[in-house]
């Protein structure tokens, strides 16, 4: 691996999986017969071509998550956000205790806080995040899945939204006859899936959530109300234990992916809780068994996770890397922290997203009180800022710039570019003011900065 260290590392250690750094050929173990590498790095990396030479079989990851989604009943969630939280929300569902142990195990690109141990029960089921990017979604061999939302990412594959959508409806095509499709009607993308798949896929049962949802899942919000409630079948409803409207719809959503696993088992009441009331129609039954669980849902690693709270300062950290994710994040911070100004921290992800997005994440950015703008995180893509241009961090941080000298409808004050780390632990720590909430942000690996900033604090 590289020498960054990330959230999930701490999960792999746990696991009893050694990391080593690099990617030297004398780092393939001798007993190894299964080379599995992330599709950041082609088969041209020294070490994997020891391990093609060594006659080893090599895959990539979705590759290896196709082989994987064959061997058990797979499910997935797919969509341009939420899908880390929502696979998740339903991980710790589907594992809490009933009358038998569902069996099964779900890999995501994180890890639920306070959880040393990945989500293992057996393998009879699997549940997986798909993510669009090249496709890789494609490949799997899946009974059922839920689709978040849809709407253009990953630019330097994808050349227009359209050819995103055609690609969510390949995806659909794939889906095993007599499967499900669970999709989110408040999208208007997914909302269109969901049409095309009634059109295309009979075979299929096709369920849709949400705000604007005349099906089974309706999320209603009363004006007298602070809480939301889930309007099911037959007229049953329950409280759901969160307040903030962006985030409601993964709580459902996961609920009813998770409904829709148990009842794909052969006998989905051995998954009910003890001395649970089964009426007529086994649906509403688990609808509330499972939304009474959400209240214990401890939340995701960097998904507007509060990493500490310090000398009046609240640090919290969050994976939003394109404008929607960012509007929804400081939304939800502007509605539960409302008089804490918001500094962020923004790494931008990809030279092609920043370019292609500008605009939006201008507009998505003067949501926040201040700006420290950094470098553009590249990742392994190849999708770095070219030879002798201008960092697009830098592009983004003079857009944000000319923003604050034409209008005065804005709400953010200040934005300044950072070079790198030490300047940004430098601005932040004489920016930062008890009361404020200072918040990394990024598909990057900014998060670590939190505990410099604090510490730089301390010595002010």
């Amino acid at each position: 691996d590289v020498t960054e260290t990330f959230a999930t590392d701490e999960l792999l250690l746990s696991s009893g999986i050694s990391v080593h750094e690099g990617f030297s050929p004398s780092l393939l173990a001798l007993d190894a017969d299964t080379v599995i590498h992330s599709t950041a790095y082609t088969e041209t990396l020294p070490i994997l071509l020891e391990a093609t030479r060594l006659g080893l079989v090599v895959y990539s990851y979705p590759q290896f998550l196709s082989y994987l989604s064959t061997l058990s009943d797979s499910y997935a969630v797919a969509g341009t956000h939420g899908k880390t939280t929502t696979v998740a929300l339903a991980s710790y569902l589907l594992s809490t205790r009933t009358l038998s142990t569902f069996p099964f195990y779900s890999l995501f690109g994180s890890t639920v806080k306070g959880f040393s141990q990945p989500f293992y029960q057996g393998s009879e089921s699997a549940l997986f995040e798909a993510c669009e990017y090249q496709d890789h979604f494609l490949s799997y061999h899946l009974r059922g899945a839920l689709v978040t939302n849809i709407e253009l990412d990953h630019p330097d594959y994808f050349p227009s939204a359209r050819e995103v959508h055609k690609s969510f409806e390949k995806f659909v095509d794939n889906l095993a006859s007599g499967g499900f499709l669970i999709c989110c009607s408040d999208d208007h993308g997914a909302r269109n899936l969901a049409s095309y798949a009634r059109r295309e896929r009979a075979d299929l049962t096709v369920m849709t959530y949400g705000f604007d949802d005349n099906g089974p899942f309706r999320i209603i919000k009363k004006s007298y109300e602070d809480a939301y409630t889930l309007s099911c079948l037959d007229g049953c409803s329950f409280p759901l234990p969160v307040q903030d409207r962006a985030l409601v719809g993964n709580q459902i959503g996961s609920v009813v992916l998770a409904l829709s696993m148990i009842l794909d088992r052969k006998n989905p009441k051995l998954y009910l809780e003890s001395g649970t009331l089964i009426t007529a129609e086994i649906i509403p039954t688990l609808a509330g068994m499972l939304s009474k669980k959400l209240a214990g849902f401890p939340g995701v690693v960097g998904r507007c996770e509060i990493m500490r709270d310090e000398g009046g300062v609240l640090y919290v950290d969050d994976y939003a890397h394109h404008p929607t994710e960012i509007i929804t994040t400081l939304g939800e911070l502007h509605s539960s922290y409302p008089n804490r100004p918001i500094l962020v921290i923004f790494a931008p992800h990809t030279a092609s997203r920043t370019k292609t997005f500008l605009k939006d994440f201008v507009l998505s950015l003067c949501m926040a009180d201040r700006v420290i703008m950094q470098s553009c995180y590249g990742s392994a893509r190849n999708d770095n800022t070219g030879e002798g241009e201008q960092d697009m961090g830098e592009v983004l941080s003079h857009a944000l710039g000319e923003r604050l000298m034409r209008t005065t409808r804005c709400r953010l004050q200040a934005c300044v570019y950072a070079r790198n780390d030490e300047e940004t632990v430098a601005i932040a720590s004489n920016w930062l003011q008890s009361q404020d909430l200072c918040i990394t942000m990024g598909a990057g690996n900014n998060r670590a900065l939190t505990e410099r900033i604090a510490q730089a604090r301390r010595s002010l």
